[in-house]
């Protein structure tokens, strides 16, 4: 689900990235943000940023996005830290 989630979301960045003449390639954002204990997220940040607006477009797509299963410890909910990379390929 996660996966289908990204791609449908992230499509639209894709092509307007490598329409404003982003070179070919494959670029990684590793997005960081803890999951809450019901499964929301919160302080979504980018760790870093290949340009042409893919590190804000994988934060809104992660904030906007499906919850999570949050972290168990001692048989309870917490909140627990959780990064992320996000992998967009820009064809030729």
């Amino acid at each position: 689900e996660w996966i289908k989630f990204l791609q449908k979301n992230l499509q639209p960045f894709i092509e307007q990235a490598a329409s404003k003449g982003l070179n070919p390639g494959t670029y990684t954002v590793n997005v960081k943000f803890i999951v809450m204990t019901d499964g929301s997220v919160a302080n979504v940040k980018a760790l870093n940023d290949p340009g042409h607006g893919l590190a804000e477009a994988a934060v809104n797509t992660v904030q906007t996005g499906p919850k999570w299963l949050p972290g168990i410890q001692n048989g309870k909910s917490v909140n627990s830290y959780h990064t992320q990379p996000i992998t967009f390929v820009i064809a030729e």
